[in-house]
């Protein structure tokens, strides 16, 4: 028993000379040390990758909503028709933005269009990239008849 309590007391007294010995490296008062931190570099941006398919008349999105930032949609026209993607920032519903009645599609002069890609062609692809802030958005078809005929998504960026 008597090696038992010298063992202890001995394991107990290097443990303290230990903890002694680290307070005393952390603490004190150093009046050459430097008070600059260094911050940490920038880290790079994150780019948020969305994509985009389009067919006969639905829109698919792999999102429904994406941190603020900088945004790719990769957009397919994947129907047997040729098809767009408008991003619209707006606070009215998917299925609520004015359409001009002689034009069969949305009036672009009544809503804010951030982005557009040109009229994709069956099988082509268009990769498109922009800055969204914080907000609701609709993404559309504008080819004449294909919003009204189901062609949009509602997007949220937070």
């Amino acid at each position: 028993m008597k090696k038992n309590v010298k063992k202890i007391t001995s394991v107990a007294t290097v443990l303290l000379v230990a903890a002694a010995i680290s307070l005393a490296a952390c603490g004190g008062d150093d009046a050459d040390a430097d008070p600059t931190v260094t911050p940490p570099p920038d880290l790079p941006g994150v780019e948020t990758s969305v994509d985009v398919s389009l067919t006969e008349f639905v829109m698919g999105s792999s999102a429904g909503s994406v941190p603020a930032g900088t945004v790719t949609f990769n957009v397919s026209s994947d129907g047997a028709i040729f098809h767009n993607l408008i991003v619209v920032a707006t606070d009215l519903a998917p299925d609520g933005l004015p359409v001009d009645g002689a034009l069969f599609a949305v009036d672009e002069q009544q809503v804010e269009v951030v982005a557009s890609t040109a009229d994709l062609d069956p099988g082509d692809t268009e990769e498109l990239t922009v800055d969204l802030a914080a907000g609701d958005y609709v993404l559309i078809c504008n080819i004449p008849t294909h919003y009204s005929a189901g062609m949009t998504v509602a997007f949220t960026v937070e």
